[in-house]
């Protein structure tokens, strides 16, 4: 690891672990809101970019890193890393800028490919996720991946 300790590089994971625990969901159960996926992916790609000194080059540097920290995925309600990456409103695996591609996009690191009801879920470097409709989306995201 490269300028920060194990446990200082978690301090921001566990925050925003904990932030998902406590939100409201369904009184069935205690499902967190529907931004879970793309809150956590923020989250984590902030912890990975603070432990490897630098963004995760690809999908398989951000999954490595995200296994090391062994997060407690239970919180989040999904079986394994694999669906931490797939929208949790639209169904459709999340859009992820790794390395260079964050800087390009402000510091766009996470948003979902449809969202839902013309919203979008749009997570930034800081860990933090806004709702974009349309025309904040472009804003934001000025040049979307391609599908």
């Amino acid at each position: 690891m490269k300028a920060c300790s194990v446990r200082l590089c978690l301090v921001p994971l566990a925050i925003g672990l904990a932030a998902l625990a406590g939100c409201g969901g369904s009184s069935g159960g205690g499902k967190v809101k529907e931004h879970a996926h793309a809150r956590a992916i923020a989250s984590l790609y902030f912890s990975a970019t603070s432990a490897l000194g630098g963004p995760p080059a690809n999908e398989a540097a951000f999954k490595e890193q995200i296994a090391n920290v062994k997060p407690d995925l239970s919180i989040l309600d999904v079986g394994s890393i694999d669906e931490l990456f797939v929208s949790d409103r639209d169904g459709q695996p999340l859009v992820i800028n790794y390395g260079p591609a964050a800087k390009a996009n402000g510091g766009i690191v996470v948003y979902e490919q449809t969202g839902k009801d013309g919203i979008r879920f749009v997570g930034n470097t800081s860990g933090q996720v806004q709702e974009a409709d349309a025309a904040l989306f472009a804003k934001l995201v000025p040049k979307p991946a391609a599908p």
